[in-house]
C-alpha cells in the first residue's frame, strides 16, 4: 500500500481547515527547547521532527502542504519504515503565515471530507478513515501559534477511528508535540537549522 499523494492530502488538508476553523494560541511546555529568530528551513523542521519520532529513512523538502500556507512557508517530508516496495509511512510538517484563522466549532462544521475533528487543549486534530484496498487514512493537526500556523499530517497506518486510541508508530502526542515545539514555526534556533543541515537521511531530488 502507497500512502496518499501529497497534493491530495494537502488539498483535504485545507478544506478540513476550512470547515473547522484553527485553535487559540498554545504555550511551550517547562522545559521545551527554546526557538529562535533564525529563518526556519526544511532541513531544520526535519531534525526538529526526527528529535521527537525517531531517525526516518528518509526526508526532503515538501511544498504542497506548505503552499496552502503562503509564500513564505516552509515543509519538510520524513519517511518512515520504507522497504523498496513501500514508500513508508509519511510525516508531512509545515509552517507558514498564509493560513485563514477565522474560528469555528469544527463538533458543528467539521468537513465533508473528515471521519471526526476535536477541538484539544494542544491544538486541532482531524482526521480520514481508510478506505479500504486504495486510502490508509490521514491525521491532520493543526496549531495557531499567534502569527504562523503549524501544520502536520501523518499517513501509514490505517486510520479506523479516533486516531487517539488507535496503536500508531506515531501517536497523536508526537504529532502535538511536534507542532507545539517552539522551533516549528517560520524562525528556528541556530543550533536546529545547523543540526539540519548535516541531517545525513537527507534526500535532495535535484542532485
Amino acid at each position: 500500500m502507497q500512502t496518499p499523494p501529497l497534493r491530495l492530502a494537502s488539498t483535504l488538508l485545507t478544506l478540513a481547515l476550512t470547515g473547522c476553523g484553527t485553535t487559540t494560541e498554545r504555550g511551550s511546555p517547562p522545559g521545551s527547547p527554546k526557538g529562535g529568530d533564525v529563518p526556519t528551513t526544511a532541513r531544520a523542521l526535519a531534525f526538529v521532527a526526527a528529535e521527537h519520532v525517531g531517525t526516518p529513512s528518509s526526508a526532503t523538502e515538501e511544498s504542497d502542504a506548505a503552499e496552502e500556507l503562503g509564500s513564505d512557508a516552509v515543509g519538510t517530508e520524513l519517511r518512515y519504515g520504507s522497504d523498496g516496495k513501500y514508500d513508508g509511512d509519511m510525516l508531512v510538517v509545515a509552517v507558514g503565515r498564509g493560513m485563514d484563522k477565522t474560528p469555528s466549532d469544527c463538533g458543528v462544521e467539521t468537513s465533508e471530507y473528515l471521519a471526526g475533528c476535536v477541538e484539544t487543549d494542544q491544538g486541532m486534530l482531524m482526521w480520514e478513515d481508510v478506505a479500504p484496498e486504495s486510502d490508509p487514512g490521514v491525521v491532520y493537526v493543526s496549531v495557531d501559534k499567534g502569527d504562523t500556523t503549524a501544520l502536520l499530517f501523518y499517513a501509514g497506518p490505517p486510520i479506523t477511528g479516533d486516531p487517539r486510541e488507535l496503536d500508531m508508530p506515531v501517536s497523536t502526542d508526537d504529532l502535538f508535540a511536534i507542532a507545539n515545539d517552539p522551533r516549528v514555526d517560520v524562525t528556528t534556533s541556530q543550533e536546529a537549522v545547523d543540526a539540519g543541515a548535516g541531517l545525513p537521511f537527507w534526500h535532495d531530488p535535484r542532485r
